[in-house]
């Protein structure tokens, strides 16, 4: 049985537990190591306290190590996960709430618009540091990262390192649900092959059984019997109606990559059911009582220890060959994978996963349209990153206009200057 040290890089996030219970239900991986890390010392303290007590309730064979500096427990390392935030709870609230000034409405805001972007440009610095830290103490790793705005962040800890960088993200199972309720079958018969960059992915085939169903289901969904379901999901219906491929995803994803839905004439979205979520104190308080009464043993832990729904678990197990080799959703160099965009995008699509490596399908063109968007963002992407690692405001500024929800060049600057101002704690290359 393979023995693994496994190390979580902002082992404050929920990611660390539904990690861990993937592991825990691994018997192949009895024997390994767990090491958390987080610059957060009490969020630290907490989710290894939790973690002990998953692994001690479950009698999983799994030792738990913990840090506040990657360095103590990077050594070693054969896979690092990558989910790390900065400046949160409140950064994203700041964010959209700049956006919100003039007139631009995020949902989301882990990928585009101008909170999305100012993400990036808190992340990115730190991903980049802790590929580097990666590349030098434990360099045969894989990295695994589940950190946004994901793309942009893949692509920062992939230059100049060497390393093998795999982005997840499950988003691109959202229409399984409500395509097999459509077909009639169990949503875990049906697989999706769904291409393009994250957050933003479109579905070129739905599979049950081997046979492609997705030209029938689309025709179905149009039918007088697909119209409740069809209601539901308006963004998805209207831009599958203006480039003929049906999107992948949620709904406020896709709608914060383009123009249409986020505007003050549909009510920053509320038209098309989409709502900004707020964070409150409340919510904050409520979760840290939450995890104390984990940590301590006062609640049951049960809850924690059902299937995460990640992938992680699973494509170290295929990696290792304790599974058996197959494909899985990854986000990826596009390196000549899907023909008309960038080599060095960061794209979604399957990939083989086994002993021997990991190898993206190849996928071919996508429609002139569809691949114009992908390509915008992937030199978005780019800009970004740039930015983010140079501190340039001129740069930042470029990435920020090739952005779709930016309809004015004066609205632009002021949002890259106020977005700057109120992140300045967190952005020391801009200084």
């Amino acid at each position: 049985m393979p023995r693994i040290k496994l190390t979580l890089i902002g082992a404050g996030s929920r990611f660390t537990f539904g990690v861990v219970a993937d592991l825990i239900r691994r018997p192949a991986l009895a024997g390994s190591a767990v090491a958390l890390v987080d610059t957060d010392p009490d969020a630290l303290d907490l989710s290894a306290r939790i973690v002990r007590r998953m692994v001690s309730e479950t009698g999983a064979d799994l030792r738990v190590e913990h840090a506040t500096q990657r360095q103590d427990l990077l050594p070693g390392s054969d896979f690092v996960l990558n989910s790390i935030s900065v400046g949160e709870p409140w950064a994203r609230e700041r964010d959209v709430a700049i956006g919100e000034k003039y007139g631009i409405h995020q949902p989301t805001s882990q990928t585009v618009g101008p909170a999305g972007f100012a993400r990036g440009l808190r992340v990115v610095p730190h991903a980049e540091a802790i590929a580097r830290d990666v590349a030098s103490f434990c360099p045969n790793a894989v990295v695994l990262n589940l950190a946004n705005p994901l793309s942009a962040v893949c692509g920062a800890m992939l230059r100049g390192t060497g390393l093998t960088v795999i982005g997840l993200c499950e988003q691109w199972k959202t229409p399984l649900g409500p395509f097999a309720d459509l077909l009639g079958v169990p949503p875990e018969e049906l697989d999706c092959l769904s291409v393009g960059t994250n957050h933003l992915t479109w579905a070129l085939a739905l599979y049950h059984r081997g046979r492609d169903v997705l030209p029938a289901t689309l025709r179905r969904l149009h039918a007088p019997e697909g119209r409740r379901l069809l209601d539901t999901l308006p963004v998805s219906r209207e831009i599958y109606d203006a480039f003929g491929l049906w999107p992948t995803g949620t709904e406020a994803h896709i709608a914060e990559f383009f123009p249409y839905f986020l505007t003050p004439e549909t009510r920053g979205g509320a038209d098309y059911g989409l709502l900004t979520r707020h964070f409150t104190q409340d919510q904050v308080d409520a979760r840290r009582v939450e995890r104390q009464a984990l940590a301590e043993g006062r609640t049951p832990i049960d809850p924690l220890l059902s299937p995460s729904g990640e992938s992680a678990v699973e494509i170290i197990s295929a990696l290792l060959g304790v599974d058996e080799p197959g494909l899985q959703m990854v986000n990826l160099p596009n390196a000549g994978l899907i023909d008309n965009l960038p080599q060095d995008a960061i794209v979604e699509l399957p990939a083989h996963m086994g002993p021997t490596g990991v190898r993206g399908l190849k996928v071919g063109p996508l429609s002139q349209p569809v691949a114009q968007i992908l390509s915008n963002r992937a030199a978005q992407h780019e800009l970004l990153v740039d930015a983010a690692l140079t501190g340039d405001r001129r740069l930042a500024l470029r990435g920020l206009l090739m952005d779709a929800q930016i309809v004015s060049l004066n609205a632009a600057r002021h949002i890259l200057s106020e977005s700057l101002s109120a992140n300045a704690e967190w952005l020391p290359n801009f200084r």
